[in-house]
């Protein structure tokens, strides 16, 4: 399964880390970035994404107007919200994060999506994890991302020498690429871009941490074969999804079990001696948190006594 993610790049350099071999140029290009208004929920960098947040997603240019490349970026919302649904998107309880590979045929909600080209590709740093295999009271989480160069820890930012030129394309960081499905649902004067995460049963490489894992786009034969929706049938484009094996991981604090801490510190690597330390500044941060809305409404005037 994959429940949270991380992301800490801007607009630009997304378009930079994203960008794709145009064969008739013998260059690369950048994806075009495309706002959406999501009811007003924009993406923000964040170390410790959760479902409902907005993230950028790559997807086909053939169904955009006026776009010079074959692929964008776009800003979608976390968890697809039912084209059945009315009314309020924040009370269709489902839990739309992510989708089984095995169920979308069946499925329908997403094979509808799936037949009509909702094929799209969530860029992320990394992904958390909790471990099952172990009975703590506390789940552990981990930090999981691609192979690095020597030079690149993943959880320090300034090590990693960020390049992006037309002519040989990025050099610097390595994202996750990952499959997903999308889907525009609107209702009276609200549009919402919405994703759902495909997942799949875990490689040899992460079985012993959990039982499922994103389906990871590892080649870029594989991202052109996931967003080519006009020439790759989606029998095809499913059959180029494959548990992946060469991933890095390390362990990090369990501040990231709380969604609503989102401190640069959330991906970092943790050790046995460290964790005390860790825990004594996450469990201060959150006390000072609680303090600030204690205050907060306190001073929040009594209509009554006016």
């Amino acid at each position: 399964m994959c429940g949270r993610t991380g992301l800490s790049l801007n607009k630009e350099q997304l378009r930079c880390v994203c960008s794709y071999k145009n064969k008739k140029k013998d260059s690369f290009d950048k994806p075009e970035w495309l706002h959406e208004h999501n009811d007003g929920k924009e993406y923000e960098p964040s170390y410790n994404i959760a479902p409902t947040d907005v993230t950028p997603v790559l997807v086909s240019s053939s169904n955009y107007k006026n776009i010079a490349g074959s692929r964008i970026l776009k800003p979608m919302m976390w968890g697809i919200i039912p084209p059945w649904h009315k009314g309020n998107y924040r009370t269709n309880n489902l839990s739309t994060n992510n989708c089984r590979i095995e169920n979308i045929k069946t499925s329908k909600l997403y094979n509808p999506i799936l037949l009509n080209g909702g094929r799209c590709i969530i860029v992320v740093e990394g992904y958390y994890e909790w471990q099952t295999t172990v009975k703590n009271k506390v789940k552990q989480p981990f930090y999981i991302y691609a192979p690095q160069e020597e030079h690149i820890k993943i959880d320090d930012s300034s090590t990693w020498q960020n390049n992006y030129d037309k002519k040989s394309g990025w050099k610097g960081v390595k994202l996750l690429y990952i499959a997903g499905l999308y889907n525009i649902w609107q209702d009276n004067d609200v549009i919402i871009y919405s994703y759902s995460i495909i997942t799949m049963d875990s490689s040899s490489t992460l079985e012993w941490l959990h039982h499922r894992m994103p389906a990871i786009l590892e080649t870029e034969l594989q991202k052109e074969a996931w967003l080519d929706i006009e020439n790759v049938n989606p029998d095809m484009a499913l059959s180029y999804l494959k548990p992946t094996v060469l991933l890095s991981w390390h362990q990090v604090s369990t501040a990231v079990n709380n969604s609503r801490y989102k401190s640069n510190d959330c991906n970092k690597r943790i050790s046995k001696e460290n964790k005390k330390c860790a825990q004594s500044t996450i469990t201060s941060w959150f006390t000072k948190v609680d303090k600030r809305k204690s205050n907060d409404k306190d001073n929040i005037p009594n209509k009554k006594n006016k």
